[in-house]
């Protein structure tokens, strides 16, 4: 268990990055609005206030809870896995292929069998790099980037040429999905959508894994400690296969969220790199489930708030990527210092033992 002063310490630092960020886009939207006030109501009130910005936030988390659960498994391994993304895709057409082409069902029946569909699609994709870098010892990084690549042209390549629905014109997706596998909205007239709840139920099931399980254990002590976790009898290869293969099922149920939720049909580049916004969520809720949650609505309230200042004042959404790329660059840089000061220590302590 890390000591108080090293999470109030860390805490504090995540609290600075994020203040710095809009400090700073503070400071942009009186630079170059000529209602900064306006413009600020609009992007930091109106998205907490206005019941369908503030569902559209809830909505918007979804996928980015996900990834960033998917992210947090494989690095709180110590397995630094970026192929949440192509993941994701892949656990989309799966699922999505269950969800237009099976008829017939209850919504019982047809929405689990989509999810289990998109967990196979998800975690399958993802063993492959495992394999690499369990067997292998394949650059993890590598392998999953390139794996991205797959994943992404492959399902637009059957979007375009296989699946693609005949009646939908120029662009290139799947029919719609049948009623009986649809996410509807939680409450009538309310835009948020029952995919919420599997996020957050998603989010208790991985915190459970993770620090309430023998597994969870394993995972997180091969993630520390792979030497003294091999003494100790971890099998080092499963638990690497096993961390990516997790994490690919969650990332696949983000993308059949997507699909039998806000977007309703497979189509083709779908996400905005929803799988590497799953990193910087899961950086900046140190790879802790919970904090996901906390770092996903906060990510998904300055998309919502980007837009809704576009539509109401006469300052761009773009000033919320500049805040979101504010957020990676401190958020990385204290990430960064923190290893490096962790290298020093073991540096430090080698050397005082060898004396």
């Amino acid at each position: 268990m890390r000591p108080r002063k090293a999470v109030f310490l860390d805490l504090f630092g995540l609290a600075g990055a994020v203040a710095a960020s809009l400090v700073i886009g503070i400071i942009v939207i009186f630079c170059v609005s000529s209602e900064p006030l306006a413009a600020m109501n609009a992007f930091f009130v109106e998205p907490l206030t206005n019941a369908f910005n503030f569902g559209s936030i809830l909505n918007r988390m979804v996928p980015l809870v996900f990834t960033g659960l998917a992210i947090a498994v494989v690095f709180q391994s110590g397995v630094f896995s970026m192929g949440a993304e192509g993941q994701l895709y892949i656990g989309a057409l799966t699922g999505a292929v269950a969800a237009v082409y099976m008829k017939g069902l209850s919504a019982w029946m047809h929405i689990p069998l989509v999810l289990v569909c998109a967990i196979l699609g998800g975690g399958l994709f993802a063993f492959l790099p495992g394999i690499l870098k369990a067997r292998f010892k394949a650059d993890e990084i590598v392998s999953t980037l390139m794996f991205n690549y797959i994943g992404i042209f492959f399902v637009s390549y059957l979007l375009n040429n296989v699946i693609k629905d005949a009646n939908s014109g120029g662009f290139a997706r799947t029919p719609y999905v049948q009623d009986s596998a649809r996410l509807h909205q939680i409450v009538q007239g309310f835009p948020t959508l029952y995919s919420f709840v599997f996020a957050l139920a998603a989010a208790a099931v991985v915190y459970i894994l993770l620090f309430k399980t023998r597994t969870g254990y394993e995972l997180r002590l091969v993630g520390k400690n792979p030497l003294f976790a091999e003494y100790g009898g971890i099998h080092i290869r499963k638990a690497i296969v096993l961390s990516m293969v997790i994490s690919g099922a969650l990332a696949g149920l983000g993308g059949a969220m997507e699909v039998i939720g806000q977007q309703g049909a497979l189509n083709d580049h779908f996400s905005t790199g929803l799988g590497f916004d799953g990193i910087i969520i899961s950086l900046l809720a140190r790879n802790h489930p919970i904090g996901i949650l906390v770092s996903a609505f906060f990510y998904a309230y300055l998309t919502v708030g980007g837009q809704n200042m576009q539509a109401g004042s006469d300052v761009p959404r773009d000033l919320a990527v500049i805040i979101q790329s504010l957020l990676v660059l401190f958020v990385s840089s204290q990430a960064l210092f923190a290893y490096l000061n962790s290298r020093k220590a073991v540096r430090k302590g080698g050397a005082e033992v060898a004396s």
